[in-house]
């Protein structure tokens, strides 16, 4: 069995090469061993690129600033 060197595990070209490891025909488990990942992760990445036929992480939106940076410096010039 190899072994794959540390990875960023919420990387794309993780979950890209272990979608191609079980279309394969290599078992969750076995991933697992090698990519060094849980096995519910891989059925979760799995699950989603056979429902989405994306294994890509969604982008998620971040809420506004509260502070507009441009009035707080001036407010810091003036105080």
């Amino acid at each position: 069995m190899k072994t794959i060197i540390l990875w960023d595990q919420t990387s794309n070209d993780l979950r890209q090469r272990v979608i191609e490891y079980l279309g394969e025909g290599n078992g969750y488990i076995e991933a697992s061993q090698i990519f060094k990942i849980s096995v519910s992760a891989i059925g979760r990445w799995y699950r989603k690129y056979r429902q989405e036929v994306s294994y890509f992480l969604k982008r998620r939106g971040g809420s506004e600033k509260k502070i507009d940076l441009g009035k707080l410096k001036e407010y810091v010039k003036e105080n």
